[in-house]
């Protein structure tokens, strides 16, 4: 096995690193406000230090690594207060792995009712993966790119019977928010397994709710079975780091499985190994900053949003969506968007697409500044001449 002394002396070893440096170099950075589009960040250092230090830990081998489990808890116990309940979790590699585990769990709790899953059709990609994967069938319920309304949710849960619903707080493609509370009275009345993807959302929408910004608000409802919320999205961890959160052990019960060859007995989740430097990552911006520094990210990725939506409304030529989560949506009125968002990937830009919308968009993460969206909207003004 090598050590740190003994690599420091192999001429291969400095070789390899002038290749990484090549690469890291032809690599897209946050910092240099390029990247506009993706749900990514650049991670706290205090994170990436955490992360490092228990790199050669196994988060889903809490006898080996019971200070994994301990920071585990701890995490689970933030949580809860955030979200006003949640008294099991796991750690999982971000929202589609939540999503598939959470519909698992759904399924196996309510094995009595109807194969089928109901969600908006704005609902994740993942999703639909987690129905193939599973064997259900996901009845998407049309919204014409709205939240879902709560009488239609339940016409469709008195017509298809379903063992889960999924909705979304804070959707890929604009930021929507589906009606929590209404849709977890309608879980408690009918005996569904309600799960809330809030993977973007989750460390957003309690503090742009409590300070009178939005109206929903993201909780654990009664009838709120399970709740997504990741954390190398605006909680400044490295990927991968998702958790996911039950309000009831039964639910976690139902999706761990017998390993008797392990000490510990058995797995929890899709995953047999599951890092524990992301529980350290996690652990340690709770513990030292608390949940104030995720009320200060969501305030200034907001206010920075707000901005970003005035300064492209400012050019006559484009439609732009009021944000509701700090995601700009627009358009231009005359030229498509697939063609513009190629004449914006080359300026250096890279955008995700809003296709239901025939638009584009920008996600305000933690590292986008004013002066990036300035400069974004310099670019499109060239572009436009």
């Amino acid at each position: 096995m090598f050590c740190l002394g003994e690599a420091l002396l192999d001429k291969k070893f400095w070789e390899a690193i002038l290749e990484l440096l090549k690469k890291y170099n032809n690599t897209p950075h946050h910092k240099d406000g390029k990247i506009l589009g993706s749900m990514t960040t650049t991670p706290h250092p205090l994170a990436v230090y955490a992360y490092l230090m228990f790199i050669h830990t196994n988060a889903s081998d809490p006898v080996i690594f019971k200070e994994i489990e301990n920071m585990m808890n701890e995490i689970i116990y933030e949580l809860a207060k955030l979200y006003r309940g949640g008294e099991s979790g796991i750690l999982t590699s971000g929202g589609t792995e939540s999503n598939i585990v959470a519909i698992l769990a759904a399924k196996k709790v309510f094995s009595n009712k109807s194969n089928t899953v109901i969600a908006p059709d704005t609902v994740h990609v993942s999703v639909d993966k987690a129905c193939d994967i599973i064997g259900c069938k996901l009845v998407k319920i049309p919204t014409n790119g709205n939240p879902v309304d709560a009488s239609t949710l339940e016409e469709y849960i008195r017509k298809y019977n379903p063992f889960a619903i999924v909705i979304t707080a804070g959707t890929t493609e604009r930021g929507l928010i589906d009606p929590v509370k209404d849709a977890s009275e309608l879980a408690n009345e009918y005996n569904v397994y309600l799960h809330v993807d809030a993977a973007y959302g989750g460390l957003l929408i309690p503090f742009l709710h409590r300070h009178g910004i939005i109206r929903e608000d993201l909780r654990f409802y009664d009838g709120v079975s399970s709740i997504s919320v990741d954390f190398h999205k605006n909680g400044l961890t490295p990927i991968p780091s998702g958790i996911l959160l039950f309000n009831n052990k039964r639910c976690m019960e139902k999706i761990c499985y017998n390993a008797e060859y392990t000490l510990y007995g058995k797995y929890c989740g899709l995953l047999g190994t599951r890092p524990g430097g992301s529980v350290a990552s996690i652990w340690v911006l709770l513990k030292h900053y608390g949940l104030d520094l995720y009320e200060k990210i969501a305030l200034k990725t907001y206010n920075i949003a707000t901005y970003a939506y005035h300064k492209l409304a400012e050019l006559e030529e484009l439609k732009v969506f009021k944000p509701i989560l700090p995601i700009v949506v627009f358009k231009h009125k005359y030229i498509n968007y697939i063609e513009l968002l190629r004449e914006i990937l080359n300026k250096g830009y890279f955008l995700y697409k809003s296709p239901s919308l025939e638009a584009l968009r920008i996600v305000i993460m933690p590292h986008v500044e004013k002066s990036h969206i300035d400069d974004f909207v310099n670019a499109i003004r060239e572009i436009m001449q």
